[in-house]
């Protein structure tokens, strides 16, 4: 994700003339102290840790492998037709894709960039490791480039050096990933998840996503047939794709230049798990920014902790309205941005000039 310096002016015009509450030195410290008690205890439980993130690793392949094939099955064989069969495909298309999706947040943020799938001690603690941050690769994403982003974004949060500077994003970046096949071409710039040129990493990425998507379809093919596979695989690949540009452009967009206030989550109910990844998404970011080092499951209980520390006003502000929070969330935030860079030309104009 290349660094855009009239998206930083705007994002610094915006924290500075927008009132935030801020979260308050007691709250900090609360939420820290929190989140230490989390961490302790996250060390001292490795077997159980480990026995976590083997769970959630296996139940994804499950599902995506023999619940929802099973399941095509079981439809397919009390529904003959046409439109049984596609609407069946759409469902196993969109869910497929989900799941790679929800697979990949968790080994990139995880794993990559945070080493807390299989937090590396010993010989068979980093081999899993290298294999639970690898997993991306299935979805055609590559861990170092995205790790490399996301240290930086943690270190130097809000400022030049983010990496992965999202405080402000114009709206037309992220229409430009949501075009058909976006997942494969890079019609803009608004992604961290692979290099922004050809590399062996982004040749090994592709070859293994490729074999994989190569096995589930020859399965999908001798099952269904072909148009079932062709659905699946032709038109309806990159849901779990847009949902992760969804993701990015909502967690920091018009929030202020602050380490501890510039991060708002969706929370664990249904937009948190949907456009988040998943419970080992990142549906809890907020909690993931102000205690990096605890994994998901942890995050989600220091979330709850956020919440009730939070007064009325933070808590709409960082936090997700009931029901039809998410929508109202991206609707307002590209009203705002499109308010906010209407005769944004002009003033950076000024300001530089």
């Amino acid at each position: 994700m290349n660094f855009h310096h009239d998206e930083f002016q705007l994002a610094r015009e915006y924290s500075e003339n927008h009132a935030f509450e801020l979260l308050t030195p007691a709250q900090v410290q609360q939420i820290k102290t929190r989140g230490r008690k989390l961490h302790a205890w996250f060390r001292s439980h490795s077997l159980t840790h480990n026995a976590i993130s083997i769970s959630v690793i296996l139940s994804i392949f499950a599902v995506d492998w023999f619940g929802f094939i099973n399941l095509a099955r079981w439809i397919l064989s009390s529904h003959q037709g046409i439109p049984a069969l596609v609407l069946t495909a759409i469902f196993t298309g969109i869910a497929h894709s989900w799941l790679l999706y929800t697979l990949a947040v968790y080994s990139l943020h995880e794993g990559a960039a945070h080493n807390l799938i299989f937090p590396s001690r010993g010989t068979v603690s980093r081999a899993a490791s290298f294999l639970a941050e690898n997993l991306c690769r299935l979805s055609n994403t590559e861990p170092h480039p995205y790790a490399e982003a996301h240290k930086s974004h943690h270190g130097h949060f809000g400022t030049e050096r983010d990496a992965e500077f999202l405080n402000f994003v114009f709206p037309h970046r992220l229409w430009a990933m949501l075009l058909p096949l976006a997942s494969f071409f890079n019609f803009s710039d608004f992604y961290v998840h692979r290099s922004p040129s050809f590399t062996r990493s982004t040749a090994l990425s592709l070859a293994i996503s490729a074999a994989y998507t190569l096995c589930y379809l020859s399965l999908l093919y001798r099952l269904f047939g072909l148009l079932f596979p062709i659905i699946v695989f032709l038109l309806l690949p990159h849901v779990g794709f847009y949902l992760d540009r969804l993701r990015q452009f909502t967690e920091h967009n018009l929030m202020p230049l602050d380490t501890t206030s510039g991060a708002r989550s969706l929370g664990v109910g249904f937009w948190g798990i949907l456009v988040g990844g998943g419970p080992w998404g990142q549906p809890c970011h907020m909690a993931h920014h102000l205690v990096p080092s605890i994994p998901w499951y942890q995050q989600i209980l220091l979330h709850r902790f956020i919440a009730r520390v939070l007064t009325p006003d933070q808590r709409k502000q960082f936090l997700l309205s009931p029901v039809l929070g998410f929508p109202v969330l991206l609707c307002t935030l590209i009203r705002d941005a499109h308010r906010l860079s209407r005769h944004a030309p002009a003033r950076l104009r000024l300001k530089t000039g």
